[in-house]
């Protein structure tokens, strides 16, 4: 990863970026940067040396953490340590059952003349038998932690407080602080101008449930309940009669549709168990649809594999742009760039809108509970699409419509980016800007070069981060001959989303233009960690002005 830039540094900010945009992408691969590597923890041996302590502690697991921070959180006198992580459970909180007489004495510093919670702050504090501590309370520690501002002294088990003092923060002079009234364990608050620890007596922590600190195997298995739907894409098959079609056609809705193979004995234990239990899924209206993925030689084993289980849905084959459509949709609602594994299964509501996704085989129960609520509250499809109650502070989401076109665009799925737009249009917010930029992509498709402009620049003025009408002035000044012009415009494109694929490709051809070819290179080298097929394109046509 690349330094930050700061703003005195006049260095081209690509390299950065691209560390980021890399590193966004590996997570949604299912990647990390230091996944099942052992957590470690040291032991000050009190000579100058550390001890590897990580296995007889109990906190070598392999948490993908990221941050951890200390507090006494049983108030027993030890520091207890909550670890945060990208994987489940996301937090941890490890206590400290260190068999111990040792006592411990904590402070809290309230700042009066200095900022209010003292940070910066210096405390030393020395024992009768000579021993020295010296603590700096700080705001944050390591990264994206904050441990707790009781500053902790473990004081052994014999000895007393010779003295404690303070150095406050943005005090002139070096003078310290002394404070009477402290004894050899518990919790004081010290008040800037007091001179006196005033003793605390806090209350008994919040009780947690205990679990052992184990690791989930990584597994594909997953019931993904969506919090906003969107529309089934165009699903081309072969239909058991080897007839052509759309899965979606003659299907009463809500419905199920399953991708399987024959090759793969988890998608024949579901067909089975779909098949077994045929009777309760009708009853509760559900129709089913599997999808073999196999190839050519394996289809007619496909056909007489359904006929053993006694199949009495539907069937077909999944055409190419059928499983690229239903990828492509997966990995956008989730956010999530894997593959769709076999078995996955697509829970479709009576609009023919995509409300769930079944990675791995699904369990009849859970099936038959989500198609009861398919018609439940918004409120509640919120609530179902995540895996712990809470309050909710925003608005129920929108549908993603447009990266969901943009996924499709990039795959060339013409039919299903047409639906989707087409939907994008209709469930949209009519804004001015939004009316001003249609009205524009029309007078740009009637010849109308000049007025297009025009109409995009109002609907840029009256919406400033509206992207796609960005997108859509800095295209018309490029092709205007303005290329000047729609440099800044691109460039404020990726202000807002740095990993615009069009505003760097449309940028770095401005540039070549203009004989910046180095920045058009830094632009291409950023688009081949987003996009390697728009880097391609957009190496081949930079070819020409690199020969000139």
């Amino acid at each position: 990863m690349s330094l930050s830039p700061t703003v005195e540094e006049n260095v081209s900010r690509s390299n950065y970026e691209m560390g980021w945009v890399a590193v966004h992408r590996m997570l949604r691969e299912g990647k990390s940067w230091s996944g099942r590597e052992e957590h470690c923890s040291y032991w000050n041996t009190g000579d100058g040396r550390f001890a590897n302590v990580s296995g007889v502690t109990g906190l070598d697991s392999k948490d993908d953490a990221r941050a951890a921070a200390l507090v006494d959180w049983d108030l027993d006198g030890k520091r207890d340590i909550w670890i945060a992580g990208r994987n489940s459970p996301r937090v941890r909180l490890f206590l400290n059952r260190t068999p111990t007489t040792h006592r411990s004495l904590e402070v809290l510093l309230r700042g009066t003349e200095c900022n209010r919670d003292a940070i910066g702050a210096r405390v030393e504090l020395t024992m009768s038998d000579g021993r020295r501590y010296l603590q700096t309370l700080r705001a944050g520690e390591g990264y994206l932690a904050q441990s707790s501002k009781w500053l902790h002294f473990g004081l052994g088990a014999t000895g007393e407080i010779a003295r404690l003092r303070v150095r406050w923060p943005n005090v002139g002079g070096a003078a310290w602080e002394v404070f009477e009234g402290l004894e050899a364990s518990g919790h004081f608050v010290l008040s800037q101008g007091t001179g006196r620890a005033e003793p605390r007596v806090l209350g008994a922590p919040s009780a947690l449930a205990s679990a052992e600190a184990r690791t989930a195997k990584p597994t594909e298995k997953a019931r993904i309940w969506l919090a906003s739907r969107v529309p089934l894409p165009p699903l081309p098959i072969l239909t058991s009669e080897g007839v052509a079609g759309d899965a979606r056609d003659g299907i009463p809705a809500p419905s199920l549709i399953v991708l399987w193979a024959t090759w793969c004995p988890p998608c024949v234990g579901e067909l089975g168990e779909l098949a077994r239990r045929a009777g309760e899924l009708s009853a509760a209206g559900l129709s089913v649809v599997a999808l073999s993925v196999d190839e050519e030689p394996q289809r007619k084993a496909a056909f007489e594999l359904l006929e053993r289980l006694q199949w009495d849905f539907h069937a077909g084959f999944a055409s190419l742009p059928a499983m690229e459509s239903l990828d492509a949709l997966q990995r956008s609602v989730l956010d999530r760039k894997r593959r769709t594994p076999i078995p996955t299964s697509f829970l479709v509501d009576h609009e023919r809108q995509l409300a769930a996704v079944y990675k791995g085989p699904v369990e009849i129960e859970t099936l038959l509970a989500d198609v009861a609520r398919l018609r439940a509250r918004p409120q509640e499809l919120r609530e179902r699409a995540t895996p712990f109650p809470g309050v909710w502070m925003s608005a129920l989401p929108a549908p993603a419509l447009l990266s969901l076109e943009l996924a499709y665009v990039e795959r060339k799925l013409d039919a299903a980016a047409a639906e989707i737009g087409r939907a994008r249009m209709v469930s949209k917010e009519r804004s001015r800007a939004s009316i001003l930029n249609e009205m524009g992509k029309v007078r740009a498709d009637q010849g109308k070069l000049a007025e297009a402009l025009a109409t995009f620049q109002e609907a840029v003025a009256n919406e400033p981060e509206f992207i796609e009408a960005r997108i859509n002035l800095a295209y018309a000044l490029h092709q205007s001959g303005r290329v000047a012009e729609a440099i800044p415009q691109y460039e404020q494109v990726l202000r807002f989303d740095s990993r615009n694929v069009t505003a760097l490709f449309n940028l770095a051809l401005a540039r070549c233009t203009l004989g910046n070819l180095e920045r058009a290179r830094q632009e291409l080298e950023l688009l081949r960690v987003i996009d390697s097929k728009a880097a391609a394109e957009l190496e081949r046509q930079m070819r020409k002005y690199f020969n000139q």
